[in-house]
């Protein structure tokens, strides 16, 4: 038996995992993509921003993925925001700031800092290695 609400979540959760991997900015994330294969093009989503929220919330806080600040264009005149001082390195956002960004996908809109923020997929923790060099 084929249980289609299986691959919708299957589906969901692998494309927040490219969302990731693509260091999709927020805004873009709810909207879902196109697949354009031979044929008929694979659609993916669009799913509510608050779903989409709540699985980047959980990777976030497990320290899977990060969120960053990408400086946008100066033609999008995109004023800054109140945590643009608290980046850190730069262009990333500190824990504090990530979480709250991330716990508000209203304020996830193109055009304003909070949406043009983007996703970055962090590097899995090295297994502990024993004295013997055996995990």
């Amino acid at each position: 038996m084929h249980d289609r609400r299986v691959d919708a979540l299957a589906d969901f959760l692998s494309q927040m995992h490219l969302a990731a991997l693509e260091e999709s900015p927020l805004y873009e994330i709810p909207r879902g993509s196109t697949d354009l294969v031979p044929g008929t093009p694979v659609v993916h989503g669009p799913w509510p921003a608050e779903s989409c929220a709540a699985v980047l919330n959980i990777w976030y806080a497990r320290g899977w993925i990060g969120l960053y600040y990408p400086e946008p264009p100066p033609e999008w005149n995109v004023e800054p925001a109140e945590w643009h001082a608290r980046l850190v390195d730069g262009d990333v956002l500190s824990q504090a700031d990530g979480q709250a960004l991330l716990e508000h996908p209203e304020r996830w809109l193109l055009g304003r800092p909070t949406g043009t923020c983007a996703c970055t997929a962090r590097k899995p923790a090295e297994p502990h290695l024993g004295s013997s060099g055996t995990t």
